[in-house]
């Protein structure tokens, strides 16, 4: 990843970097795609694909509906409310 991918993404994120920083995450992003690039070569032929290690079902207990709060009560205590709703600050580009 290129510094200034890394400055874009920081500035979105609202986050300062120094430039020793930059050049410290700089070198981490690439020793950490190294890894991932290398963990890609592994053979996984004639694995089988799971989602679970082990075959214990789930084993909390069962969804419960409980009492909701009204939509004026889930919005009381915010500090920015508008029609009913949170009203936040737009941070997607």
């Amino acid at each position: 990843m290129k510094r200034s991918e890394i400055k874009h993404i920081a500035d979105i994120a609202q986050i300062d970097f120094t430039e020793e920083e930059l050049a410290n995450f700089e070198d981490s992003f690439v020793e950490t795609m190294d890894l991932i690039n290398k963990i890609k070569e592994i053979d996984t032929d004639g694995v089988e694909s799971t989602f679970r290690v082990i075959d214990e079902v789930n084993n909390l207990r069962e969804d419960e509906v409980g009492k909701s709060l009204t939509q004026k009560e889930a919005v009381e205590n915010t500090v920015d409310e508008k029609y009913g709703y949170f009203n936040i600050v737009k941070f997607v580009e």
